[in-house]
């Protein structure tokens, strides 16, 4: 499953020398067997990428959409293109766009959206 996600991680960063980060792969393996994280790390870690990994190999497997909460819009904005690259379904529900609002949540009750960011 590690070379999976690795595969995954250079899509998405479009970087094909890319590694995981000490801690990276252990967080994305134990959402992968149903524990909970709380991944605080630096600014460009790769927590981002922990959730989008995590989510794309957990939709592989049938799971449900992801929730991810974050306060700045232009980081979403780079990390939906990034989870794009990767084929995971990424938008996004935030003050700008809250006459977009219905259809995002029509596509995620379809199963249509594999992650929801929302900025509160």
């Amino acid at each position: 499953m590690r070379d999976v996600a690795l595969r995954y991680l250079r899509k998405a960063l479009e970087r094909s020398d890319a590694a995981f980060h000490p801690g990276q792969w252990e967080s994305i393996a134990a959402l992968l067997d149903g524990r909970r994280q709380l991944v605080v790390q630096r600014t460009g870690w790769g927590k981002s990428m922990v959730y989008f990994l995590a989510t794309r190999l957990l939709r592989d497997r049938g799971c449900g959409f992801t929730l991810l909460i974050s306060p700045l819009l232009s980081l979403m904005r780079n990390q939906i293109q990034a989870a794009d690259r990767i084929g995971v379904r990424a938008d996004s529900i935030n003050s700008t766009n809250t006459a977009e609002w219905a259809e995002i949540e029509s596509r995620l009750e379809e199963g249509r959206i594999d992650v929801l960011l929302v900025s509160p």
